[in-house]
């Protein structure tokens, strides 16, 4: 990660969209497109031909595929921002500890002011590179998954990272 591009994610909040997300990314949005154009079609037939017997096919498959597009844009989108968080020194000072006690994988702090670590491969991801910028007393925190959706598994990797940071933070009050 090059400086101007650390400089623009703690300016926007999300990741720069590169060449690469296309089709690693992206392109997983046409499958329901193309499904939302079957169903159109199927719905197009079904009332010029006065087909009745493609109408509710047509109507459920058009209604069913429009939420997955959602679905998929959502999940994308989640993909691309940080979330932060605000921390105080004594959490920045045992991140290093939290992403290791978390079971990430490859942990690494980059002189730049960032960390990278991976996380395992299970049944419903291939993995997740978990990428956290450190931002004066904030913490901008994303996991992007190496596929090209997960189901919530790169969510659930920045909530249990904020969990152990509150964890820390709680403790240090005490």
């Amino acid at each position: 990660m090059t400086n101007n591009e650390l400089a623009n994610i703690k300016a926007s909040g999300r990741w720069p969209v590169k060449f690469s997300d296309f089709y690693r990314h992206y392109f997983f949005a046409t499958i329901p497109l193309g499904c939302i154009f079957v169903a159109i079609t199927m719905l197009y037939n079904a009332f010029e031909f006065h087909n009745n017997e493609l109408k509710m096919p047509g109507t459920i498959g058009l209604s069913i595929f429009i939420l997955f597009f959602i679905f998929v844009i959502k999940r994308l989108y989640q993909n691309q921002v940080f979330e932060k968080y605000q921390v105080t020194d004594e959490v920045l000072n045992n991140l290093k500890k939290v992403l290791k006690s978390l079971h990430f994988h490859n942990v690494r702090y980059y002189e730049r002011g960032y960390f990278k670590c991976t996380s395992g491969v299970s049944w419903f991801s291939w993995g997740e590179e978990i990428t956290i910028i450190i931002d004066d007393n904030y913490l901008l925190i994303n996991s992007r998954p190496n596929q090209p959706i997960t189901l919530y598994e790169d969510r659930k990797n920045v909530k249990s990272i904020i969990k152990s940071l509150q964890s820390i933070h709680n403790n240090a009050n005490i």
